[in-house]
Parts: structure tokens; C-alpha cells; sequence
């Protein structure tokens, strides 16, 4: 029965990546703030996933801890831009994050709308699983 829920809660959470690929999103994943990997709609081998979730978890997290230290509140995100490419991480509730790759073309404006919605979603998700 939680293999089955476990399984459950990682389709719903496919579908919402899912969702931001037709958006303009090149690659996403939910990942736990301790740096481990939930899933992802990413082409990377298996290392480099896992140094993917584990990199992301601690430029979120001390982001965080930066801006809390200038007592500015909480960031809702964080951009990093790479050539024309935006890598964007952004929490979504105090377990995980959601990391997503957009390209040059994309309209970044309208994309943060969805991360945002997505979120919310992922948030959902995984609040349920805890019942």
C-alpha cells in the first residue's frame, strides 16, 4: 500500500513537470531541501542527477540563509543565468524545491507564473502524502 501511494504521489508529481515542459521548460525536478532527487524531467545519468538535486538544494538553501541575515525575509526564488538559458529554484513548502531549466525563447514573466502554480501543486502533493 505506500509503494502503491509512493508510486501514486510520484505520477502526480511527473505530470506537473510534465506540464511546464509544454511551456517552454527544458528540463525541471522536485527536489528534497536535503539535497536528494524526488524526480525529474531531465536527460542526466544517475551521478549527475544526484549532484544536480544535492548543488540546487544548497544554492536554494543559502540563498536563504543570506537574505535571512540581512533580515529581508524569505527569497521566493533564485535565477541563475546561463548563456541565454535561466536556471530557476524556487521552494515549494519547507520540504522541497522545484528547479527548472527555461530556454532563451521562453517568456520568462509568464514561466514564473507556472512555477509558481506548479509549486503550489508540488506543495499539495506532498502535503497529502503525509496524512
Amino acid at each position: 500500500m505506500l509503494e502503491e501511494s509512493m508510486s501514486e504521489r510520484n505520477n502526480e508529481l511527473k505530470l506537473v513537470l510534465s506540464r511546464l515542459k509544454g511551456m517552454g521548460v527544458e528540463s525541471s525536478a522536485i527536489v528534497r531541501r536535503d539535497g536528494v532527487m524526488i524526480t525529474a524531467e531531465m536527460t542526466l545519468g544517475e551521478e549527475q542527477r544526484e549532484t544536480f538535486a544535492a548543488m540546487s538544494a544548497a544554492m536554494l538553501g543559502a540563498a536563504e540563509t543570506a537574505v535571512s541575515e540581512m533580515k529581508q525575509g524569505i527569497p521566493r526564488r533564485i535565477v541563475l543565468e546561463i548563456g541565454g538559458k535561466k536556471l530557476i529554484a524556487q521552494g515549494a513548502g519547507p520540504v522541497v524545491l522545484l528547479v527548472a531549466l527555461v530556454g532563451p525563447k521562453a517568456d520568462v514573466p509568464r514561466i514564473y507564473g507556472e512555477i509558481d502554480k506548479a509549486a503550489i501543486e508540488v506543495r499539495k502533493i506532498i502535503k497529502q502524502e503525509g496524512r
